[in-house]
């Protein structure tokens, strides 16, 4: 019986309040200058949905949330950092570059929190 009224429980307020997320196919980026020639940022984005309490599938809310590879440009055009967003948090490995493209530092992530660092 527990189970039965939190197995309900748990089905009611998924019910009354819920999330989607959908992964769009463009990335953002971002320049240095306002003719575009020189690049600055690219990353990708995941669209999260909140919807209504009262189940009817109505958003009310969206909100965007950097989701998967990260480039970020020294104003010269080389690598200055690369790494990778899952839900707006840094995660897996983050490298950071010297404008030379020496490897000045490596992080490892999950889900926002430092693992390491070299």
């Amino acid at each position: 019986m527990k189970r039965l009224f939190l197995f309900l429980f748990g089905m009611l307020l998924f019910a009354n309040f819920g999330f989607s997320q959908h992964i769009t196919d463009e990335t953002s980026k971002s320049y240095y200058d306002e003719a575009k020639s020189k690049l600055k940022e690219v990353y990708s984005f995941v669209e999260v949905n909140t919807f209504s309490e009262t189940g009817d599938q109505q958003i009310i809310g969206t909100k965007m949330k950097k989701h998967g590879p990260y480039f970020y440009y020294y104003e010269n055009g080389k690598l200055k950092i690369q790494g990778n967003y899952k839900n707006d948090k840094k995660h897996l490995t983050w490298t950071y570059y010297e404008e030379t493209g020496k490897v000045v530092k490596v992080e490892e992530y999950r889900d926002g929190e430092m693992i390491s660092s070299k």
